[in-house]
């Protein structure tokens, strides 16, 4: 069960302001594997659950631009496919280059089963 901690849930609201938040994906698609990436607004997404919370940053390596998202995270680090950099769950910090972490998203909505994203926080 995914806990919405660092999330806001607006489940009793009637509708979410479509001028701020975009849909990224269903919670349904996210708990299949635990990790999805998309691409929204010319943003490639990595979204996933860490520790039980949903979780979002940039699925574009900062060092040559490759996925980052591609295998599933271990030990708590994503690996970029291309040259293996890796990236922290918690936010993205990167641990191989510290001082090039991914961009992270943070303003995340969970209502009616759906995960809404705000690009602009």
């Amino acid at each position: 069960m995914i806990t919405t901690k660092d999330t806001k849930n607006t489940a009793n609201d009637a509708s979410i302001d479509t001028n701020v938040y975009t849909f990224l994906a269903t919670v349904q698609e996210l708990e299949k594997d635990g990790q999805l990436t998309r691409w929204v607004e010319n943003h490639d997404i990595l979204l996933y659950i860490w520790e039980g919370q949903i979780k979002a940053i940039s699925n574009i390596c900062r060092h040559f631009g490759g996925p980052v998202g591609y295998r599933k995270h271990k030990d708590g680090k994503f690996t970029c496919l291309w040259h293996n950099w890796q990236f922290s769950c918690d936010d993205g910090a990167c641990e191989t280059n510290p001082g090039t972490p991914l961009r992270q998203y943070t303003d995340l909505v969970v209502q009616n089963g759906c995960i809404y994203i705000n690009l602009l926080a």
